[in-house]
């Protein structure tokens, strides 16, 4: 039952996800444990947390949730590359002046990529 409930179309599903802010919050974290990246440089003052994926509906939906409910600034989505089976991947760039609000309000499950933001905003 659970997988053909996953398995809707995500118009089907945003209800479902926009139902609390904790909702919004959980699938957002799913998404960014899943396909997020968090990277830092302390060298070269780097930050950088990014969404990837090859459905650029779906990041654009990441974004307008980010922004409604967590005031989250995104750019993007940003063509990436082309993956193996030959479709295009994007990624969202989320803004570093926003990395706070995202440690706040979604963070991470993954303890390595939690780490990283945390070190991200310490700088």
């Amino acid at each position: 039952m659970l997988y053909k409930f996953l398995n809707k179309p995500l118009e089907e599903l945003k209800p479902y996800i926009e139902h609390s802010k904790d909702t919004v919050s959980a699938f957002l974290k799913a998404l960014f444990d899943a396909e997020g990246s968090i990277y830092v440089n302390e060298k070269h003052h780097v930050r950088e947390l990014k969404l990837y994926n090859t459905n650029v509906g779906l990041l654009n939906y990441a974004k307008y949730l980010l922004k409604k409910y967590f005031n989250i600034d995104a750019t993007g989505p940003h063509f990436n590359k082309k993956t193996k089976t030959t479709k295009n991947c994007y990624y969202l760039y989320i803004r570093t002046n926003t990395l706070s609000n995202f440690y706040d309000y979604i963070g991470f499950t993954i303890k390595r990529k939690q780490q990283r933001l945390i070190k991200a905003i310490e700088r």
